[in-house]
């Protein structure tokens, strides 16, 4: 007879199964559409400068979209249904790129899929940390899944692409978002349940900048994020240029998107080790010296070579960031502060990455766009150390942060 210990066991196995499926198809459709939408972007002729505006497009609206996605999941506590709403919509956003052609279409669409695209990770990463926090666990062991399916859609598609063209970047998001719907419905409402919500967005905003940490990782992720979530956008250019090959693109993707999986995992024992500190610091200082590196041309040999590098900087940094938030916020804010934590760093960050890459492609060239990654993250090196190293570096106590009604 199977006791209630064997019956809970095998429900959280159950849920970790869901949750990893989940997270395998969300970041196949974003590694199917991410690293290889310049491909459709260069094949209506659009230029380095409106390439950039239209990619900063995502991080100008996340800015104020993610905070109110996380206020509607905190006070309503719908977690689940507002994922499935985004990852439907966006889905089917998607299937429309194909039908334009013209910078200001691509503008006004790529602008609607970034109101329901914004909340898909902040939203699923608040699920699983939900669940990583009951059965303590690390976050990194479900996380890499996102890591193991976005590198497969960046490989698989940028074969695809090369026979049959850039409207299956489209296609391959639109059905990763349906199937990660299918694995969503499994997940438990109870998986996704925090405490009560009673404060207003803004009176959490504020009362979370208050907390000298979480600012300080809030403008570390600005630089750092910036250039880590714009490469994924700049690289398919930057790697053709250096000589490679559209299918070469997608299995670079396949190889630095793979290594970040075994990372996560690695990053998980680090963090135990070392603390969280160290290992994000050593995944910052990891990019800023990807960065510098690619902007001398090494040869494409070279970089494939060096794909596990991807791994040590963006895996490591993946799989600890948001456990940093979770364990320096309140309880009560937890969504709100993942939300404003995406809106920093991948939205502000992001778009100050993608406006400027665009324009220093037109004015210099697209090696210039990663001397300018490399010093950006140099900058967001300094609050990581004032971190570990400064007057908060030891880990303080959560403050009773004000709740207002």
């Amino acid at each position: 007879m199977q006791t209630q210990f064997d019956r809970q066991k095998s429900s959280a196995g159950s849920k970790l199964v869901h949750l990893s499926a989940l997270y395998l198809f969300i970041y196949y459709g974003l590694g199917a559409f991410t690293p290889l939408i310049m491909q459709y972007y260069q094949s209506i002729n659009l230029t380095g400068t409106q390439i950039g505006l239209i990619s900063a497009t995502t991080p100008i609206v996340s800015i104020v979209t993610q905070p109110l996605w996380g206020m509607i999941c905190d006070k309503f506590q719908i977690r689940k249904g507002v994922l499935v709403l985004t990852l439907l919509v966006s889905g089917l956003i998607g299937l429309l790129f194909p039908a334009v052609s013209t910078f200001a279409l691509v503008l006004i669409l790529y602008t609607l899929l970034s109101v329901f695209q914004s909340a898909v990770v902040p939203v699923s990463d608040s699920i699983a940390l939900g669940y990583v926090k009951k059965y303590q666990l690390q976050f990194g062991d479900i996380r890499m899944w996102g890591a193991i399916g976005f590198a497969l859609a960046a490989f698989v598609t940028g074969l695809l692409i090369e026979k049959w063209g850039p409207s299956v970047i489209f296609i391959s998001y639109f059905a990763a978002m349906v199937a990660a719907i299918l694995f969503l419905q499994r997940v438990p409402v109870e998986t996704a349940a925090a405490p009560k919500f009673t404060t207003s967005m803004l009176a959490g905003i504020k009362d979370l900048l208050k907390l000298p940490r979480f600012l300080l990782f809030l403008a570390a992720s600005f630089f750092v994020f910036g250039s880590i979530n714009a490469n994924n956008i700049w690289f398919s250019l930057y790697y053709q240029e250096i000589g490679g090959t559209v299918a070469g693109v997608g299995l670079a993707f396949l190889l630095f998107a793979g290594s970040e999986a075994p990372c996560m995992k690695l990053a998980g024992y680090c963090a135990r080790r070392w603390g969280l500190e160290l290992t994000i610091l050593l995944a910052a200082s990891v990019s800023a010296v990807r960065w510098f590196w690619y902007s001398s041309a090494p040869s494409t040999t070279a970089v494939i070579a060096l794909f596990f590098i991807q791994g040590i900087s963006v895996g490591f940094y993946l799989a600890t960031a948001a456990q940093f938030v979770r364990e320096n916020t309140p309880a009560a804010l937890q969504v709100t502060a993942l939300a404003l934590f995406f809106s920093v760093g991948h939205g502000l960050g992001t778009m100050l990455c993608n406006l400027t890459a665009g324009w220093i492609k037109d004015t210099y060239s697209t090696l210039s766009i990663y001397l300018f990654f490399g010093s950006v993250t140099i900058l967001g090196l300094i609050p990581l150390l004032l971190i570990r190293f400064g007057p908060w570096k030891a880990v303080e106590e959560k403050e009773d942060v004000g709740v207002t009604g």
